[in-house]
């Protein structure tokens, strides 16, 4: 049996609105799929299994309705699908987890592969958490940004592009995963016979973990609780005014000293700070009293 090529697709809300008063999220279920970026991944892993006579495994974590990805990813040449079960819900919390959780389903429900391919990101939470989390859970190697393939004998070579335009060529180990961008590739054109035999094809669906209570955070946006000031003290209105206001009282007019060397500021910030007692916890007049 060749190299087993695993090729992770999203069942993920394309188009995600958000309120901005509220934070409240909305988007249509049937606006749900796979991305560009997953789809190069899928090319790839095409590519790449018909040079080393791999096999290649399509898993999605999702509803029912996931398995038109899946689907697709088998009228292109996939050789198996795997659907792991799961119903998310949109909101916020979901978003936030779901790179974590995505990746402990997809996990899973994988046997031992030799590499992983994934979209660099999902649409609607952008965070491209998956990977990450996905080759932790593995012990893979990771490579992310891939925008080429190749293989060098019995190695695989993963082109990342950098900033500025620059090209990393790194050597991956086995297992890895690998994000593609959605660059370079577009995936191919399915035959009838092959779309028409994929709507017939069997899925192997995997029951997922019960869905984790969500940590709630904060029922409310948080507000502070308000400070209770003593009421002033005074007979008369005009006192209580004087003492909210602070008007009459004797203050230190502000001073301007200088321009002065850094010796002579420094001397100065030293007096101030001693007069007032800061660097020896009492003020100069007991220092100076002490010192009598």
């Amino acid at each position: 049996m060749g190299p087993q090529i695993v090729v992770a697709l999203s069942w993920s809300w394309r188009r995600v609105r958000v309120d901005p008063l509220t934070g409240a999220l909305d988007a249509e279920d049937r606006d749900r799929g796979g991305n560009a970026a997953e789809l190069a991944a899928l090319e790839h892993s095409l590519r790449l299994a018909e040079e080393i006579d791999g096999r290649v495994t399509a898993v999605t974590v999702g509803p029912v309705a996931a398995e038109e990805i899946l689907r697709t990813a088998l009228a292109a040449g996939a050789h198996e699908a795997i659907r792991v079960e799961r119903d998310d819900q949109l909101e916020p919390g979901a978003l936030v987890r779901n790179g974590a959780d995505t990746a402990k389903a997809i996990a899973s429900a994988l046997r031992e592969p030799d590499l992983v391919l994934c979209g660099d990101r999902s649409a609607d939470g952008g965070t491209g958490a998956t990977p990450a989390f996905l080759a932790a859970r593995l012990g893979a190697a990771q490579a992310l940004g891939v925008v080429r393939l190749e293989c060098d004998g019995g190695s695989l070579l993963a082109h990342r592009r950098l900033d500025g335009g620059s090209r990393e060529v790194l050597r991956l180990p086995k297992p890895a995963v690998v994000s593609v961008e959605a660059a370079g590739v577009r995936l191919r054109r399915a035959s009838l016979p092959a779309v028409l035999s994929a709507q017939k094809a069997a899925i192997e669906t995997i029951p997922g973990e019960p869905k984790r209570p969500p940590h709630v955070v904060a029922a409310h946006a948080f507000r502070p609780r308000p400070r209770e000031f003593p009421a002033p003290a005074g007979t008369t209105a005009h006192d209580r005014m004087l003492e909210l206001t602070g008007a009459l009282q004797d203050r230190t007019a502000p001073t301007v000293i200088g321009p002065l060397s850094a010796a002579e500021a420094a001397d100065e910030l030293l007096a101030y700070l001693r007069r007032y007692g800061y660097p020896t916890g009492s003020s100069c007049a007991a220092e100076e009293e002490a010192a009598k």
